[in-house]
């Protein structure tokens, strides 16, 4: 008798860690976040007012500094913005049928093309819940 064995999670194709499977939107909202976070940082760091010969060149360059990282850190929320629109309005309709791989309107509990019925197939399903009470 043969034991099964348990799930392996999926490895990237290199061969590493696993990889989520997020929408190619959710990674460029999480790139734009950390380029905004990595900008502003850099900005505010990348000062030299410390050398400014005055104390009034000084000042004014720390205020330059801040408001420098200050109109980055804005930039950086309006592109979020944008960004997560778009990834709203191209969330996925329905879902993919495992059998014939037609795209299934949200609420079907059967594939109109196949017939492949979802809900016997979810264990958690509200078939599943008045099997164990």
């Amino acid at each position: 008798m043969e034991q099964a064995t348990p799930p392996q999670p999926t490895r990237s194709k290199q061969g590493g860690f696993p990889r989520p499977h997020w929408r190619k939107m959710t990674w460029v909202l999480i790139v734009w976040a950390i380029l905004i976070l990595v900008w502003a940082i850099a900005g505010g760091a990348g000062n030299d007012c410390a050398s400014e010969t005055t104390r009034l060149n000084e000042e004014a360059c720390e205020a330059g500094t801040g408001i420098g990282v200050a109109l980055i850190l804005l930039i950086g929320f309006f592109g979020f913005a944008f960004f997560s629109l778009i990834w709203i309005m191209t969330r996925p309709r329905g879902r993919t049928c495992p059998v014939c791989g037609e795209t299934v309107k949200k609420g079907k509990t059967r594939c109109p093309e196949c017939g492949h019925d979802f809900a016997a197939a979810n264990p958690r399903g509200p078939q599943a819940e008045e099997g164990t009470a």
